[in-house]
């Protein structure tokens, strides 16, 4: 499981020079506690208070339709939108 994990979580871009603790794209990340002051990958961030805005990237479809449905929840609205339609697409 572990080469498999890692496998899925190269899949990003941005896997060579992240920092994130917790990865939408690892397989076992719906396990794993994040803390506050960690660094978040730019395709969970979420929208904050009405009067701040957060960074809400849309992550690529090549790594969206990877990413388990365990950790669905950890992406922003836009992502998780993204998701479903691309599931849904597959499903038909």
């Amino acid at each position: 499981m572990k080469n498999e994990n890692l496998e899925n979580m190269k899949k990003c871009p941005r896997f060579d020079v992240c920092s994130c603790n917790i990865c939408p794209l690892d397989l076992g990340a719906n396990l794993r506690n994040k803390l506050p002051e960690e660094n978040s990958c730019p395709f969970t961030i979420k929208k904050k208070k009405k009067s701040k805005k957060g960074i809400r990237t849309l992550a690529p479809d090549s790594i969206i339709k990877f990413i388990p449905k365990l950790n669905l929840k950890m992406l922003n609205m836009r992502n998780q939108k993204r998701w479903r339609e691309l599931k849904n697409r597959a499903s038909s």
